[in-house]
């Protein structure tokens, strides 16, 4: 009996994950959390133009690592733009943020944040922003 009772406790245990599961955000999930905190936030519309492509937020601008193409964005918070960008982890995030000295949250970078008081205090506040300073920092 108590074989069977330590090979049941030893299957079970073996069958749990202890890995934590990342939490990721999506775009729908920063909006909500961004639009929540002020409501005066609003995506920067980019023309179909030559010179509306040269404001493109684009991974092939970034730590390509990662990246989700298609998901850059410019937001205009309290009149000054911000530059978001996801990624598939948080450490992809980081890594990135740490290459270009900005700020990351959990799976998202933000550009054009540093030596900006407004944005500094808003991705801190909304979203616990973080600017990595070393390569040990981003391991999550």
């Amino acid at each position: 009996m108590r074989v069977i009772m330590t090979t049941l406790l030893l299957f079970i245990l073996a069958s749990c994950s202890c890995k934590k599961e990342e939490v990721l955000w999506s775009q729908l999930d920063m909006w909500k959390m961004a639009y929540e905190f002020d409501k005066t936030i609003e995506v920067v519309p980019i023309p179909d133009t030559p010179e509306g492509a040269l404001k493109r937020v684009l991974c092939s601008n970034y730590r390509s690592e990662g990246c989700t193409i298609g998901t850059g964005k410019r937001i205009k918070i309290r009149l000054v733009e911000i530059l978001v960008l996801r990624y598939d982890s948080a450490r992809n995030a980081c890594l990135a943020a740490l290459e270009i000295g900005q700020w990351h949250a959990k799976n998202w970078l933000f550009d054009d944040v540093t030596n900006e008081p407004v944005l500094i205090d808003f991705v801190q506040k909304v979203f616990d922003a973080k600017k990595p300073k070393e390569i040990a920092d981003c391991e999550l």
